[in-house]
């Protein structure tokens, strides 16, 4: 009888209360409140208003604050030292031997096709034309490459700037922007190994904790002799694809583009590579007798929003990606179908840089300047393949038929296309990526 009393008596009280709280007499009075109620209470302050001032006390992003000449000069010959100890600990070669003659390149490839003569006078080739002056370095080549994998180039550029900021202090809080003069030092593989907190350090530049283990396994296999610079340029390129491989997040498009873009092979086709697939389709699809040409929307100052894809996608359910390989077919994934990586990510990667007003629109022959573009050379043969392609097949897949795995062409069909380009297929890689219409999508 008690407990129902009391029952009743609660409820009660809770019914004066909920009345007592609609009265406008009670409005009025300020509700007593325990100390538990004030903790669960809503705050007072409107969304609106809470999300404004929350705005105004976030702090401006820190803008470029370029060197002074001085620091500048400093930031130089750390580059210089660097460089120096690296060779001397086997992580650099300063002045490798040129694999090859760019000049016998052009003739070749020329020869087999006469297109080839105007895109080629057209847009210079960095990695292999002119003056070679680069020192061969491995570990920073390779590093690059694994800071630069399932992120943006934009990210990748950042997260790199970070990481060598690590080691030279000189350095700007915040990374330059894309084309900005300026040498910039790169830790040796021994810095990285002896590297206080070595962990803590890396990951607080932007490593997630899985690059953090490649990269300083990477440097162990320099600094115990596993790699060395000497070793490595006078390996061939089967010989260089099998010692890569075996470290730790280098997969085999990284080492692909590791040999065209570092160690200056002549004759590397990424068979991966979808830039590369679809552009060879284009080539092949166009009238043979017609260059490609300049299309004007190309004459603009270099952009670093129209370089190349600035997304990086993550594998598709049901496809296991390869340990330290880019999504779909060992590429970043720019858009929904892997592709967008032609020039920004390889040019973050220290790749095919190339200067927009200077690339060429494989997807405008410009028909209307036809006796401009014509080129002069032999009756041109398409390439004979096992399978019987044709330019209408390559048409067929560039309009949406694709192969199984969402390629354009299998490995073999681009062996067979491009056998008459060899040994200089590393050259004309380079100019098919540079044949994009530098939004990403080649």
């Amino acid at each position: 009888m008690a407990a129902r009393l009391t029952r009743s008596a609660s409820k009660a009280a809770q019914t004066a209360t909920k009345a007592a709280a609609a009265s406008p007499v009670a409005s009025k009075r300020p509700r007593p409140t325990s100390s538990a109620d004030a903790a669960t209470e809503p705050p007072t302050t409107p969304k609106r208003s809470r999300t404004a001032a929350e705005g105004k006390a976030k702090a401006p992003e820190t803008p470029y604050v370029p060197p002074t000449p001085n620091t500048q000069k400093v930031l130089e010959k750390e580059a210089h030292e660097a460089e120096e100890v690296g060779e001397k600990e086997g992580a650099v070669l300063l002045h490798p031997k040129p694999t090859f003659d760019f000049e016998d390149a052009r003739k070749h490839l020329t020869s087999v096709d006469a297109r080839w003569g105007k895109v080629m006078a057209s847009l210079q080739c960095k990695p292999f034309e002119g003056e070679q002056t680069d020192p061969f370095n491995p570990f920073r080549s390779l590093v690059s490459s694994i800071l630069g994998q399932q992120v943006s180039w934009l990210a990748a550029r950042s997260i790199q700037h970070k990481f060598c900021r690590l080691f030279f202090s000189h350095l700007p809080e915040k990374a330059p922007p894309p084309g900005t003069p300026g040498i910039t030092p790169f830790p040796t593989p021994h810095q990285v190994v002896d590297l206080p907190d070595r962990t803590a350090s890396l990951r607080s530049a932007g490593l997630s904790g899985r690059k953090v283990e490649y990269i300083v396994e990477l440097a162990e296999r320099f600094v115990d002799g596993r790699l060395d610079a000497k070793k490595l340029w006078s390996m061939n390129d089967d010989e260089l694809m099998k010692t890569l491989v075996e470290c730790r997040g280098i997969g085999v498009w990284t080492v692909h583009m590791f040999l065209i873009f570092s160690a200056k092979r002549g004759d590397v086709l990424p068979v991966g590579d979808l830039g590369i697939q679809k552009n060879l389709c284009k080539w092949y699809s166009h009238d043979p007798s017609i260059a490609p040409s300049i299309h004007p929307r190309k004459l603009a100052p270099p952009s670093p929003t129209k370089l190349g894809s600035t997304s990086v996608g993550t594998p598709k359910k049901g496809k296991k990606k390869d340990e330290g390989e880019y999504a779909s077919a060992a590429l970043p994934e720019g858009d929904n179908e892997g592709e967008g990586h032609g020039l920004g990510k390889l040019a973050a990667l220290g790749g095919a840089e190339v200067e927009q007003e200077q690339v060429i629109d494989l997807d405008e022959p410009a028909k209307e300047e036809k006796e401009e573009t014509e080129v002069d050379g032999g009756e041109f043969v398409f390439p004979e393949t096992s399978n019987n392609l044709t330019p209408a097949v390559l048409r067929s897949r560039l309009n949406g038929k694709k192969l199984k795995g969402n390629i354009y062409l299998t490995p073999l069909e681009m062996e067979e296309l491009t056998a008459a380009w060899a040994p200089y297929r590393s050259v004309a890689c380079w100019y098919l990526w540079s044949l994009s219409d530098g939004t990403g999508d080649p």
